[in-house]
């Protein structure tokens, strides 16, 4: 924001309009919702040079413009309103140039004292420059500056908000349950705050109130909101009153059939998508969530096919569609690991050449701190995800005398686990709302040593951040069992037995490999060892992995192991199996291999913990290929139960064969379809035996280094320490490989 220079002969003038100014203020406060007040302002302001103030006055004249009988308590909740940059802004932590931002406003202030939104961003700056007094006082000006009742309190509580301050934003927004109840952006952003200071009940009610609004857009904006929360039911109650108002709204419907598909509520996806697509056919989010739907439907060839032919019409986005058709990849038993690792490539190729300038760190040194400054990125960091259960044990055991933890959360979903995280770091971002150019320069103004990808191509990445390169040596760990395939990714971390050296050119990255497995097992919550299974039962093979890791070849390989152990059974339990077409498709798929419908029993989802204890009723775990079971093989293992895993030819399928290794359990591990089955038919010799061994399976697994999480983190540590000094520019100028 740059000041304009002004001849001393414009100061009577400038006098002027700001007692103009002034009077327009004044005049608001009358008539907040006249869109010419609010037009003459926008003038005013870009008159001064004063960008984030015009930008939101034209913003508010084009609302009253839009809506001109509007009641006033209908302008506030959200409709038709384009948030301005300078708000957006605000929501940050600090700005580079708060200081002089600050100076430009404070100035302002003083030849218009009438000016509730430059006091206002004004409040915010100090706020963020650590002046908490000055910052109270100009709050409480502004409130009684302000032309719109609550509004000062309101963005006050969402800047803290966006800046991960959950419960100053609380402190904020809770005053205007009694001041402005109907201003129902406000209390939908503070069910979010409440949500993330771990107040759920207070949470709920906010978001209640918030959904008693009767705007529809707003309405599925709230929808989102709530969703991103987890409280998936109350999203879908919220869109149903929208299609109550209006059942031909495009958006309410695909926004309802997401939500359905995320939920595994499949067949009402297909409904709402029929419905969407009858109101605008070739609509490509519905094509998109045709295509997803098909994935949880467990057809990952169609999955990809759909995802693909969108994706060659021109449809695609580099770091949207691209990384979807990357991940689809991953399930694909008819596709070479050449084939996946080139498309990987591809699909990221158009993302590192969108990128117009990258930030060089060749010539730089280390970080300014005494530590080591390790940043993680994720938008993950909650119960339900994977790679949270497996990095929070991690982080909690960093050395924080050797190592400066900054963490950029770009999720919206919190919980106790996110807490948990957020405990672990010195430095801890909200990322979800930041564009990649502004992560890409708050990491950078972090000065960051070694920046971590934890989610690869799954939801909520950050690629396009590793694309501009944020850091000095960049890797991808955990998240994502996969090269990532962008030039911009140094390292991918694994081990051996995951990417032994004959698979590395299948990496973009250079290998950087732990001594024992890439995984750690290490639960924070104890799940008990269920009773054994009867001696006389029949032996149950099983599988908690999701419908689209059973390809049509997992398929043919259980059913010759069921045949070959007559009389046992096969439970597969995924969200997917709640769905009958689901069952059907599966069961058909196993009769067409002569295994009769009975001998394959099905079960939907549950809870984590009734998940754990549904272990005791399988003996053997059957591993799918071509992508294994990850978290699920952990699971299984530790609730005592074998796990039969055939080796494969890339990461995803090499998962059970570092577990397996790691645990000295190399016998359960197959080389090819035939010791697969081998293995499965040598371990239901002596299945009764094993029913009683469960407990020496745990303790076995807890003595083995893939629980062995102290040894684990200094390891990994060490690891950090030599790509630190490695810090590496180009992939001629290190070594291909590197271990620690």
């Amino acid at each position: 924001m740059k000041r304009k220079t002004r001849h001393p002969t414009q100061s009577v003038a400038d006098e002027a309009r700001h007692a103009n100014a002034s009077a327009l203020w004044t005049s608001l406060r009358d008539e907040p919702t006249k869109a010419a007040i609010w037009h003459a302002l926008a003038r005013h302001y870009a008159e001064f040079d004063l960008p984030w103030q015009e930008e939101y006055a034209s913003s508010w004249a084009l609302s009253c413009d839009r809506r001109p009988n509007a009641q006033f308590g209908d302008m506030v909740s959200g409709a038709g309103w384009r948030e301005p940059d300078g708000l957006r802004l605000l929501g940050q932590p600090r700005l580079s140039n708060t200081d002089v931002l600050a100076d430009r406003f404070a100035a302002a202030l003083e030849t218009c004292p009438e000016d509730w939104l430059t006091c206002l961003f004004l409040t915010r700056l100090r706020e963020t420059l650590g002046e908490p007094e000055t910052a109270r006082q100009l709050m409480e000006r502004a409130r009684g500056l302000e032309v719109i009742e609550g509004e000062t309190l309101h963005w006050i509580g969402v800047w803290r908000l966006r800046s991960g301050d959950a419960r100053g934003a609380v402190v904020a927004l809770s005053p205007l349950i009694d001041i402005r109840p109907q201003r129902h952006g406000s209390m939908m952003f503070l069910g979010e705050a409440l949500s993330r200071a771990g107040m759920a009940k207070a949470a709920e009610e906010a978001f209640s109130r918030a959904s008693r609004s009767s705007n529809p857009e707003f309405l599925k904006t709230l929808s989102a909101r709530v969703y991103a929360q987890n409280y998936w039911r109350e999203a879908m109650a919220m869109l149903y009153k929208v299609l109550a108002l209006n059942a031909r709204d495009e958006g309410a419907w695909l926004a309802l059939a997401q939500i359905q598909l995320d939920t595994y509520r499949l067949a009402e996806c297909c409904e709402s998508l029929r419905c969407a697509v009858a109101l605008a056919s070739g609509n490509r989010q519905a094509t998109l969530l045709e295509a997803d739907l098909h994935g949880r439907l467990g057809d990952a060839r169609k999955h990809l096919e759909m995802l693909l032919d969108q994706y060659w019409k021109g449809e695609g986005t580099p770091s949207g569609l691209a990384s979807s058709i990357a991940m689809a990849a991953l399930y694909q038993d008819d596709m070479s690991a050449e084939v996946k690792a080139d498309l990987h490539r591809r699909m990221c190729a158009p993302m590192a050449e969108a990128v117009s300038t990258r930030y060089d760190f060749s010539a730089a040194g280390r970080s300014a701190s005494s530590r080591l400054r390790i940043g993680y990125v994720s938008g993950n960091l909650h119960r339900q995800h994977p790679a949270s259960l497996l990095l929070l044990p991690l982080l909690a055991r960093h050395d924080r005398d050797r190592f400066e933890i900054h963490i950029y959360y770009s999720g919206a979903m919190y919980d106790e686990y996110t807490q948990r995280a957020r405990e672990c770091a010195d430095r801890w971002v909200e990322a979800a709302t930041l564009t990649d150019p502004e992560l890409h320069r708050t990491i950078v103004e972090g000065d960051v040593d070694v920046l971590i990808d934890l989610a690869g191509h799954t939801n909520n990445h950050r690629l396009g951040v590793f694309a501009m390169r944020a850091a000095p040596v960049q890797a991808s760990f955990i998240g994502y069992p996969h090269s990532t395939g962008l030039p911009g990714m140094d390292w991918i971390i694994a081990d051996d037995v995951a990417v032994p050296e004959a698979h590395a050119h299948l990496c973009s990255e250079r290998v950087a490999r732990l001594p024992d497995s890439v995984f750690c097992w290490a639960p924070m919550d104890d799940y008990p060892l269920p009773a054994p299974r009867p001696a006389a039962a029949p032996v149950v093979f099983g599988s908690f992995n999701k419908a689209m890791k059973i390809s049509p070849r997992t398929v043919a390989l259980w059913a010759e192991v069921l045949q070959a152990v007559p009389d046992s059974l096969l439970l597969l339990k995924a969200p997917s199996l709640d769905d009958r077409t689901v069952r059907d498709r599966f069961a058909n798929f196993f009769s067409r291999r002569g295994v009769a419908h009975e001998r394959i029993l099905f079960r939907g989802p549950s809870g984590l913990r009734e998940m754990m204890a549904e272990y005791g009723d399988i003996d053997i775990a059957l591993d799918p290929t071509p992508y294994n079971g990850g978290m699920t093989t952990l699971q299984a293992l530790w609730m005592g139960v074998p796990v039969v895993s055939l080796a494969g030819d890339s990461f995803a399928g090499r998962m059970g064969a570092s577990f397996l290794t790691a645990l000295g359990r190399q016998d359960w591990l197959a080389l090819d379809e035939d010791g697969y089955v081998d293995v499965a038919i040598r371990l239901t010799r002596d299945c009764a035996g094993w029913r009683q061994k469960r407990e020496a399976l745990r303790a076995r697994m807890a003595a083995s280094p893939l629980a062995d999480i102290e040894c684990y983190t200094r390891n990994f540590e060490n690891l950090l320490a030599g790509l630190a000094c490695a810090r590496p520019v180009s992939a001629s100028a290190c070594c291909r490989h590197r271990r620690w």
